[in-house]
């Protein structure tokens, strides 16, 4: 997959959420609802044909936790984030390293972005997957849609 093909999955994703779901943004819903429905709209592109598939939060890598090299930061719940990753959206053939394509971290307008940047890199560095990025989706404090992808390269 091309970082051309890749940004038209994700540009045409975003434009079905926003088309279809636009009352998600409007309430204020958390980013694992609007992963998954961006996940849902990548999913049924004919460029997702097996045996890539589009997951949401998928954190293993063959049998084991997935992890990265990451500095170590606190757990924010019940979750064990600080050693294993769950990526928001990942493209990818399940159980192999021969198609890591794509991984995307979400984030609202106003968040911060400086872990998951460490962690795409990450991504790409250790596990090989070729398009990372960051999408920003949702309304800023002053009600302006926002809605940004940001591509970062090796």
């Amino acid at each position: 997959m091309t970082r051309e093909e890749a940004t038209a999955l994700v540009n045409s994703a975003i434009e079905q959420l926003l088309q279809h779901d636009s009352a998600l943004l409007a309430l204020d819903v958390t980013e694992r609802s609007l992963s998954y429905r961006l996940a849902h709209y990548m999913a049924l592109s004919e460029a997702i044909r097996p045996p890539l598939t589009v997951d949401c939060e998928y954190n293993r890598h063959f049998g084991d936790p997935k992890r990265l090299k990451l500095p170590p930061r606190k757990a924010l719940d019940r979750e064990i984030r600080a050693t294993t990753v769950f990526p928001d959206i990942l493209v990818h053939e399940r159980n192999t390293d021969a198609n890591n394509l794509v991984v995307l971290e979400l984030k609202k307008p106003g968040e911060d972005i400086a872990y998951d940047e460490l962690k795409l890199r990450a991504f790409r560095e250790e596990l090989g997957y070729v398009h990372t990025a960051h999408v920003i989706l949702g309304h800023a404090a002053d009600g302006a849609l926002v809605r940004e992808v940001a591509w970062i390269d090796g």
